[in-house]
């Protein structure tokens, strides 16, 4: 099982070298904007923009559709829904679906896939350490209401770094057990539940433990709640950050007003 969210890519792309606060700032108004296209024009010029962008960045688009198939049955049980509980008019072959919910569930299937295509390149093109800076940059604001803004920008980076490690170790635990000749896709419902007991058992203890060698890891780097780090290097925004800024964001709104 690929799972490309939470992965970092090194490179020297112009999207690479982007201010990480850049980049931070056009995710969010960028996943925002996806959820705004609801009409066939505006999706098929957000998915060229998403295009044109992995591949200035210099990605796989393979990497990236095998990063989005763990996601398939999100996407599909979004339109299901939509199909099944959006009143309109009714679809005759299809009992209790109207034309409406098909459109809307299309439509949602494709804004999730956006969102989850700009998260994946913020992650692929953005170097853990830069996007936790970016986070406590922006929330800066907040240490004045004593909020540990520190150690809130390390977890969400250490739950999204974790992501792909999580896949990663379900997929081989379902492998050892499917090897050792355990039965996981036969049966009931009920059989099918009792049967994630071996999967789900090793899964938390392989959790704990890599939750552990981390705990560890950070008390070696003399981490300490509380206490300012420092960077070597600290990025800087320039010229071409604030042109790409400017530049990514009227296309946004130009998007935005034609879909």
């Amino acid at each position: 099982m690929q799972m490309t969210l939470g992965q970092y890519i090194p490179g020297d792309s112009p999207v690479h070298i982007l201010d990480p606060r850049v980049k931070l700032f056009l995710m969010a108004f960028s996943i925002g904007a996806a959820f705004q296209m609801d009409t066939p024009p505006g999706l098929v010029l957000f998915f060229a923009a998403c295009s044109f962008v992995t591949l200035i960045a210099g990605l796989s688009f393979r990497r990236l559709v095998k990063g989005l198939s763990p996601f398939l049955w999100l996407f599909a049980m979004t339109a299901v829904l939509h199909l099944f509980m959006t009143p309109g008019s009714p679809i005759p072959w299809i009992p209790h679906a109207t034309w409406q919910g098909l459109s809307n569930g299309v439509n949602t299937g494709f804004q999730l896939v956006f969102a989850i295509w700009i998260s994946t390149l913020m992650t692929l093109t953005t170097s853990p350490l830069d996007m936790v800076w970016a986070m406590e940059w922006y929330m800066k604001p907040l240490k004045y209401l004593k909020v540990p803004v520190d150690e809130i920008a390390l977890l969400i980076m250490l739950a999204i770094r974790f992501i792909p490690l999580l896949f990663e170790e379900t997929d081989r635990i379902i492998k050892a057990q499917k090897a050792r000749g355990v039965d996981m896709e036969t049966g009931g419902v009920f059989r099918k539940m009792r049967s994630l007991v071996p999967v789900i058992v090793p899964l938390l203890h392989s959790v704990f433990r890599r939750a552990d060698d981390l705990a560890i890891a950070l008390t070696l780097r003399g981490y300490s709640p509380g206490i300012t780090r420092t960077r070597m290097k600290r990025p800087h925004a320039g010229k071409s950050d604030i042109a790409s800024l400017a530049g990514v964001t009227t296309i946004l709104i130009a998007l935005i007003l034609l879909g």
